[in-house]
């Protein structure tokens, strides 16, 4: 969840007020799905979480390839194609390198006087800084892209930009006005994006699924969702955002154990990708709190917890309202364990002072 994944808050809230206005009939819908076997999946999370070191050194490995590689590298042409390597390796890996490589890259296309790639060089910076709460930094590079000069897959990404960075101003904003004028802005984003996206491409899919679920045609998102999936290879960070999109119909269709399934599924591609921008674990996490499984939410908890800050210095808005639930859920367990075991010395505190007494009055009476 995948992650790192896109317009994570603003599809949440998209999808909590279509689950609050369903009726009964989309609960009948999805009684219809398969059963999900959830426990094997859990093992399966665990497991990986055990293996995860191997996967991040595998990363890791990559990444030092690529960099020496990119030392050797004397034409400005090849050096250009490893950093963009680079910052593809660490987008959803580590930020401030990812932000560091597309910096570069943004240099070294100015180099080679081509201001459509710098432009959309430009825009992925700014797509980065925006999902780490970057925001003043992400309009700056927005407003130095020459738009004229991009070719289609820029003007993807810097659609793409600019329609994450009003939904990030759009959710954060208190005021009413202002969250209004950036919902909208983002919405003639959205369109825009699915104008110039190719259809069949991830992009394309994300979008599509979402608007589907937002207008409560959960049927309609799942076949597309299905389509995304099979799309998209799986155990990668691709397999995993599309996973985390069909979670959210499903969440929406008041289908726990599936909702479940694809966060989880979601999660675990994640893991295996070494991806530390971690969102379906921790609201994976919450549920299975919700749940009563404090446990394994905590565990969960923490592993996501380690990896966005191993991504980013600190935790975004949503993380920490995760964090916070999860913490939050296992203090109330736990303020209810002490409770009833208060409760319960309590009642053998009293059955003792009651035999206790009755012994007294018997030796009295023998007296």
């Amino acid at each position: 969840m995948p992650g790192t994944m896109k317009y994570v808050g603003n599809v949440i809230c998209a999808v909590l007020l279509a689950a609050a206005t369903m009726g009964h009939c989309t609960t009948a819908a999805a009684q219809a799905d398969e059963p999900v076997n959830l426990s094997e999946l859990y093992s399966r999370i665990d497991e990986a979480i055990r293996q995860s070191p191997q996967y991040v050194a595998e990363r890791a490995r990559k990444i030092a390839a690529c960099a020496d590689s990119l030392t050797a590298a004397a034409d400005t042409e090849a050096r250009l194609m490893l950093a963009d390597r680079l910052f593809r390796l660490y987008k959803s890996y580590r930020n401030d390198s990812a932000l560091y490589y597309a910096e570069l890259c943004v240099s070294l296309a100015d180099s080679l006087r081509r201001p459509g790639l710098s432009g959309r060089y430009r825009s992925l910076l700014a797509y980065q800084c925006s999902k780490s709460d970057r925001l003043a930094e992400a309009l700056e590079q927005l407003r130095l892209v020459d738009k004229s000069a991009l070719d289609n897959d820029g003007l993807v990404d810097y659609y793409s930009a600019w329609m994450h960075v009003c939904g990030e101003m759009g959710t954060y904003t208190q005021r009413r006005g202002v969250c209004h004028y950036y919902f909208g802005r983002q919405n003639l984003y959205r369109d825009s994006v699915l104008m110039v996206a190719s259809e069949g491409s991830g992009e394309w899919y994300h979008l599509k699924v979402d608007i589907l679920t937002a207008r409560r045609l959960y049927q309609e998102a799942l076949a597309l969702s299905e389509q995304w999936l099979r799309k998209e290879p799986d155990h990668t960070h691709e397999s995993a955002y599309a996973a985390f999109y069909r979670s959210m119909v499903y969440s929406s269709l008041g289908n726990h154990d599936q909702a479940c399934y694809w966060l989880g599924k979601s999660a675990l591609d994640d893991i295996k990708c070494a991806v530390r921008d971690q969102a379906s674990l921790l609201f994976l996490a919450e549920r299975l709190a919700d749940d009563g499984d404090l446990d394994r939410a905590r565990r969960y908890m923490e592993f996501a917890k380690a990896c966005n800050l191993a991504f980013c210095q600190r935790l975004r808005t949503y993380q920490v309202n995760s964090v916070v639930s999860v913490l939050e859920k296992a203090s109330q367990a736990s303020q209810s364990r002490i409770n009833m075991l208060l409760v319960m010395a309590g009642v053998v505190i009293a059955l003792l002072l009651a035999a206790l007494l009755s012994l007294y009055y018997r030796l009295q009476k023998r007296r």
